[in-house]
């Protein structure tokens, strides 16, 4: 089928169809079975004559009142149902992001139960859907997402993810973002520490729980507007402070990555390698392996040499820039 065809109206009736009225219209009677009789019974061109002993052609002006009259009848119901509808989703709605008694703050101790409360909610969103992912994302959990996650953006809702900056070197993440931002998605990517959170519509939160049982994986749903508007206020810091990305890989001219450059801060502020690797969750031996990175690219030796390199080069000085 050609282009030109697809964007072709379906016509009314077939040409067979057609054909078999104007012989009908020029006086001839047919039985059950012609070819093209069923579509012109069901349209109310072609009745059984009686008298004839076969199908007719039925009058033209007859069979236009009826037809329209038949189609007015499907339509009134159709609104009916799409009135219903959309009254139901309403209500559904309503439910879904009704604050719970008390205030507002609803502990889900499963996972089971987090993403069915998730799947709800955000299958009511009408404006925007906000994440937060401070963890590696496998590729059977990005496999899952897509569907839902690209529903959001097909809907037109505002959809936006910060996830981890090494995410940035790894092969599954790269793909997805590649993907979501492709069809209108908004990705940006951090260090840590951030919480890890979903806002639906800035009226919803879910919480990863800090106190909860991590086998568990559990949440804390938190409805009250005035919380839902802080944390969603807390997003946006976090959001502002991240880098966007659409899914290439680290330049490979780069020579300094937002860690080690949060590194090479901490350290001109008297911060020790562990405390840092804390404050970044890696671990010491990755930070060294970065300091290494830093003196084979750089030509230094040691960390005054490469705290001055930082400080005066042209380089050091664009890179620092993304960080602002």
């Amino acid at each position: 089928m050609t282009n030109q065809d697809k964007g072709r109206r379906k016509p009314f009736i077939s040409e067979v169809a057609r054909e078999l009225l104007a012989r009908l219209h020029a006086g001839e009677r047919v039985q059950r079975g012609e070819p093209g009789l069923d579509e012109l019974v069901a349209r109310g061109l072609a009745a059984w004559g009686t008298s004839a002993l076969g199908y007719i052609a039925t009058d033209a002006r007859a069979a236009e009142l009826a037809y329209t009259a038949r189609v007015a009848r499907d339509i009134r119901a159709a609104l009916r149902n799409v009135d219903a509808m959309q009254s139901l989703a309403d209500e559904l709605r309503a439910t879904a992001l009704s604050a719970p008694e008390g205030f507002g703050v609803e502990v889900i101790d499963r996972v089971e139960d987090v993403s069915v409360q998730i799947g709800r909610v955000t299958s009511g969103a009408t404006t925007s859907v906000l994440t937060a992912h401070p963890m590696i994302r496998t590729p059977e959990t990005l496999e899952r997402a897509w569907p839902t996650d690209s529903a959001l953006i097909e809907r037109g809702l505002i959809f936006r993810t910060i996830y981890l900056d090494n995410a940035r070197a790894r092969q599954p993440e790269q793909e997805y973002a590649a993907a979501m931002t492709a069809i209108g998605g908004q990705i940006r990517t951090a260090l840590p520490p951030f919480e890890r959170m979903i806002i639906v519509d800035e009226r919803v939160v879910f919480l990863a729980d800090p106190h909860g049982d991590p086998e568990k994986k559990g949440a804390v749903l938190v409805t009250h507007p005035s919380l839902a508007t802080l944390l969603t206020r807390f997003f946006y810091q976090q959001w502002d402070r991240a880098e966007p990305w659409s899914g290439e890989p680290r330049s490979a001219n780069a020579i300094t990555t937002p860690r080690s450059r949060r590194m090479l801060r901490r350290r001109s502020e008297g911060k020790t390698i562990k405390s840092i690797a804390a404050e970044l969750d890696v671990s010491p031996s990755t930070l060294y392996a970065d300091l290494n990175g830093l003196y084979a690219a750089t030509g230094t030796t040691c960390e005054f040499q490469l705290g001055m390199w930082y400080a005066t080069s042209e380089q050091a000085q664009q890179e620092r820039e993304k960080d602002r």
